[in-house]
Order: structure tokens, then C-alpha cells, then sequence
């Protein structure tokens, strides 16, 4: 983990401390085991609590069991440990959340450090070469791309990160997304997601896009890399030859 996303953690702690006292975990009374559930999530120090131990609140917060303020006491760790690629639930959820909350009209201190945390969650991703980060590349990417409020700086991350776990991700994306793309023209995540494929279409068949992705390939033609990095410059190359 980065040191600026391990900061961006810590602000978040300080930021939503004061709900501790606000947080009272009400739920619906169709749940005959609300009070077991409490007692469990209450058992531990907040930064103690495992992704196990905060999955069923995830789900269910704001909708049938908790509140705004207990989301916002609960947040720092839920996304704690979605930083760790441990998230309570899926990626996708925990920021829908969010709107169902409205976070939008908390404090702006509040709206920032979350935007700043998800803004190094994926700085984080795109450096982290493990075959964990791998594997959820694709949800990451599809909450973090949806929700965060500047789809041109989250590319602009991406391209300017020369890493070869950055790569890499793109590559997979590429290779494994390709159809979405161009050919059903949206973003295949939770939601069909259309409001940046166009945006997202145009970098990605852009001079400077394609010509990384060539340089990539030269520089790693003896790994097993290579083959995909080559089907994905001809896929770039080709979708900017019939956009055009």
C-alpha cells in the first residue's frame, strides 16, 4: 500500500470519528437476530473488525439496518480494508451506499476525503502487480470509474503510471472487455454503463495509448505478456482505424 493512500486512510478515521457517539444501529424489525448482530459488530475496536465481520452490515446498511451516521462510523474501516483488497462486500456496493446515504450533501471535508481516498485506492491498484489486485482490477475500475466525480483524471492517472502492473491491467481490460467496448459500446459493470464509454473509447485508441502499448511489448517480448500486449495493439489499432 502507498503511503499517500495509508495517509488518505488515516484522515479518513480522524475526519469520521465524532460519529461514534451518533452511531446506533437500528434495523428492521423483521430481524429476529438485530440485537446479536450489534452485540457482534460492537465487540471489537473499529479497526479490529475483519472483512467477515462487517459483510452483512455492508449489505445492508441504509437499506434495512443502520443509518447515515452509523455508515459514516463504520466507513474508514469498510474502506480500509477495501484498500486491502478485502472489501466487506462487493466494491460496487460500498459506494452505492454512498448515494443511498446522500452523501453528496454531507460536509465538503467529508465528500473530499473520501474523493481523495478513492483517487489513491487507485493510484494504489494501478501499481499493485499482485495476482490479487489481478483479479479485481475489473470491479475496482468499474466502482472507482463510475463513481468518482472525474472520469478524465482517473484516466489521466492511468496514462501518465508506467508501471508494468499498469500495464498490465490495461492489457487484461483490453483483451478481456474488448466486445463491451466496441462492439456493445458501454462499460459492463453492475450498471450497463454508458455516460464515458465514448470518453473511454477515444483514449483508448489514442496515438499515445497504442504507441504505450507497443513500447510495452518490445520491452517485454520474452514474457508471457507479450502475445496479449500484441492482440491488443492490433484491437486499439484496428478500432481507431474504423472510428475514423
Amino acid at each position: 500500500m502507498t503511503d499517500k493512500l495509508k495517509i488518505s486512510i488515516e484522515k479518513l478515521y480522524e475526519t469520521f470519528a465524532k460519529y461514534q457517539g451518533l452511531s446506533k444501529l437500528e434495523g428492521s424489525p423483521l430481524y429476529g437476530d438485530l440485537n446479536n448482530w450489534n452485540k457482534q459488530l460492537r465487540s471489537k475496536k473499529l479497526r479490529e473488525l475483519t472483512d467477515e465481520d462487517l459483510s452483512r452490515f455492508a449489505g445492508k446498511v441504509i437499506l434495512t439496518w443502520g443509518d447515515e451516521n452509523d455508515y459514516r462510523f463504520y466507513l474508514p474501516r469498510i474502506l480500509e480494508l477495501t484498500a486491502e483488497l478485502k472489501t466487506p462486500y462487493q466494491i460496487w456496493t460500498i459506494y452505492s451506499r454512498l448515494e443511498d446515504a446522500n452523501w453528496k450533501t454531507w460536509d465538503i471535508e467529508e465528500q473530499v476525503k473520501i474523493n481523495d481516498f478513492t483517487l489513491e485506492l487507485w493510484n494504489n491498484l494501478l501499481n499493485d502487480n499482485s495476482d490479487k489486485a489481478e483479479w479485481n482490477f475489473r470491479d475496482y475500475f468499474h466502482a472507482i470509474s463510475y463513481y468518482y466525480p472525474d472520469f478524465s483524471e482517473i484516466l489521466k492517472v492511468w496514462e501518465t503510471n508506467n508501471s508494468f502492473a499498469s500495464i498490465k491491467h490495461l492489457t487484461n481490460y483490453v483483451f478481456e472487455e474488448r466486445q463491451y467496448l466496441f462492439d456493445y459500446n458501454y462499460i459492463a459493470s453492475i450498471r450497463k454503463n454508458t455516460k464515458h464509454i465514448e470518453q473511454f473509447k477515444n483514449w483508448l485508441t489514442s496515438d499515445k495509448t497504442i504507441k504505450k502499448i507497443e513500447k510495452a511489448f518490445y520491452e517485454n517480448d520474452k514474457n508471457e505478456i507479450a502475445e496479449r500486449l500484441s492482440w491488443v495493439e492490433k484491437i486499439l489499432t484496428n478500432e481507431k482505424k474504423y472510428s475514423t
